[in-house]
């Protein structure tokens, strides 16, 4: 199957699931989307996304509210999706850019994103953060539990990285 697009080439943004998981989930409050406090929609998560996946793959016209809404845990499950990728895509063909690069060195990032590409070099005058929200902090307890279950997927991803992004 790989190589069916031969010409395309995919960027991916990643985050530490564990706050990529918390800002969704925030992000659903905001919207009125979301009335149950985190851990339990955590713990509800399994359940809303029940059949769904299912969906997705027997009809891809389908279109799943659950799972646009309440993956907070399993959109960051990060290397099971770009196993799926790869699957499709060569490897070169994938550029995986952490958060924490395009934080840090904005610059940098953008044109590492560009020469990938293969876009001119270019500069921007700034790199605006958009969307930023602040709301108060996950509970200590739901950090340590979210940390531990995402120990191994990210172990996963820092493999097909080549690179561990820190995310205990």
């Amino acid at each position: 199957m790989r190589g069916l697009v031969p010409e395309a080439k995919l960027i991916v943004l990643v985050r530490n699931p564990v706050d990529r998981a918390f800002s969704h989930y925030q992000h659903e409050v905001a919207l009125g989307r979301e009335p149950l406090s985190f851990e339990e929609a955590l713990e509800a998560e399994d359940e809303r996304l029940r059949g769904e996946e299912e969906h997705l793959l027997a009809d891809p016209r389908y279109f799943s509210h659950a799972w646009w809404n309440y993956t907070y845990r399993a959109r960051g499950r990060y290397a099971e999706q770009i196993e799926r990728w790869l699957e499709v895509f060569p490897k070169e063909q994938l550029l995986i850019v952490p958060s924490e690069d395009l934080g840090s060195d904005p610059d940098g990032t953008y044109g590492r994103v560009l020469e990938f590409l293969g876009a001119p070099p270019h500069r921007l005058d700034s790199y605006p953060r958009v969307f930023e929200r602040q709301y108060e902090a996950m509970r200590p307890e739901t950090r340590q539990c979210l940390s531990a279950e995402f120990a191994e997927p990210n172990g996963r991803l820092y493999a097909l990285l080549s690179r561990n992004l820190g995310w205990e």
